[in-house]
């Protein structure tokens, strides 16, 4: 009776909680390897240039490849005693989302346009901010930056994640479309972060800061399609 009873247990947890191993050979739960990694995947929500999910986003879940998880969580225990924690806002993203920006580029809505892209046309955003083939669907790249441990206030980078423009470049310094500055000590937090994820192993993207692939990515030439869950 016992093993039964401890059977449905299990079988309760299941369903409520979901599947908790892998979701694919070679990809991992980031939140397995950096258990206190802030998760905010925007492509989950509305929260985003277009505006609204993005098609395989299934859950506000962090997946990567093994070897950048890994790499991750060396770079989190080097930020954790500085006082910060590490924030996801993108990582692996299946192929069916990235078709799914390729077909809102062509449409007329542009309901996020102020807050994402406002001196852009949707057009221009190819393929230097959105690429019709994503290395996040090779698994190995990630979107984040880091907040203060102790509030869990973000870190001021300023700009903010998926801005398309200069003000988004690593280097970037002065003033942008609606009064907004940046600063050199908004270069310097920017640089931090820099600075900790290639001593780990990741390589930057030069125009936005808080994007960063792993150098010896598994996967080199394979774009991924199965969904976030």
């Amino acid at each position: 009776m016992r093993k039964i009873i401890c059977s449905f247990f299990a079988l309760l947890c299941l369903c409520v909680y979901g599947q908790q191993t892998p979701p694919h050979s070679g990809f991992v739960y980031v939140k397995d390897y950096v258990p206190d990694v802030v998760e905010d995947l925007r492509y989950f929500t509305t929260n985003n240039f277009m505006g609204k999910p993005a098609d395989g986003y299934n859950a506000n879940r962090t997946i990567l490849t093994r070897e950048a998880a890994e790499a991750l969580k060396a770079a989190a225990d080097e930020l954790r005693p500085m006082g910060y924690v590490i924030k996801i806002y993108d990582a692996y993203r299946p192929q069916q989302a990235v078709d799914h920006f390729v077909r809102w580029s062509k449409t007329s809505d542009q309901r996020n346009k102020a807050d994402y892209y406002p001196t852009k046309k949707k057009k221009s955003l190819f393929p230097k901010y959105i690429a019709r083939k994503s290395g996040h669907t090779k698994g190995s790249t990630i979107d984040m930056t880091i907040c203060y441990r102790e509030t869990g206030e973000e870190v001021d980078m300023g700009s903010h994640f998926d801005y398309f423009g200069e003000p988004s470049h690593t280097m970037f310094l002065g003033s942008y479309v609606g009064g907004h500055v940046v600063t050199k000590k908004h270069q310097e937090n920017r640089l931090l972060l820099r600075r900790i994820m290639v001593k780990h192993g990741f390589k930057p993207y030069e125009s936005e800061w808080w994007h960063f692939t792993l150098k010896k990515e598994p996967y080199p030439n394979t774009y991924f399609n199965f969904p976030v869950q």
